[in-house]
């Protein structure tokens, strides 16, 4: 069986669950915060991948890196324990966008990355949100990203739309006007 139908498998139960347990923005908020922290700490993945780190230290591995108390017992965290029992902790990256995706279409979620070479105003961040809050008509769930390679100016990313209003890709349009490739 592929790995994405397994995380699909996992993240599809821990939703349906979360939603019946009426949980499901906590166990998104948990999973971000986890999603976050993987990204930031690549030792965390190595070590829920480690055959030496126990099952006991991945458990309090994961819920620390899911800002949760040690002590904390919920849907949430009987989930850790489930995936850690059936050794699907190689699949926890997955499973976290696989819920996500389904936590953000149910709820109407738009989510953007606003890339740009420096960073920005909490304002201008507020300001995009709102205005592509009014074009769609859907929640919008921003993340900035800073790119010095954009040289300037910008590149935004809606669900599947992508515009790029940076300055590298305005060079490289004049680049490819002024020396066309035969």
């Amino acid at each position: 069986m592929m790995n994405g139908s397994i995380a699909k498998r996992y993240a599809t139960a821990l939703f349906e669950e979360a939603q019946a347990q009426f949980v499901d923005q906590q166990v998104y908020d948990h999973l971000g915060v986890l999603f976050r922290n993987m990204k930031d700490e690549p030792n965390l993945q190595m070590a829920l991948i480690n055959p030496r780190v126990t099952k006991e230290q991945k458990y309090t591995l994961l819920l620390l890196a899911s800002g949760l108390d040690p002590e904390a017992t919920t849907l949430y965290t009987r989930f850790l324990l489930l995936l850690l029992e059936n050794h699907r902790e190689n699949q926890l990256r997955m499973i976290i966008f696989v819920y996500r995706d389904m936590y953000r279409e149910h709820h109407g979620i738009d989510r953007v990355v606003f890339e740009t070479a420096v960073p920005v105003d909490d304002s201008i961040i507020s300001h995009l949100t709102q205005r592509i809050q009014q074009n769609t008509h859907r929640a919008v769930e921003c993340e900035r990203k800073v790119n010095p390679r954009l040289i300037g100016g910008f590149r935004l990313r809606i669900g599947d739309r992508h515009y790029d209003y940076s300055y590298k890709h305005q060079l490289e349009k004049i680049r490819e006007s002024l020396c066309p490739t035969r």
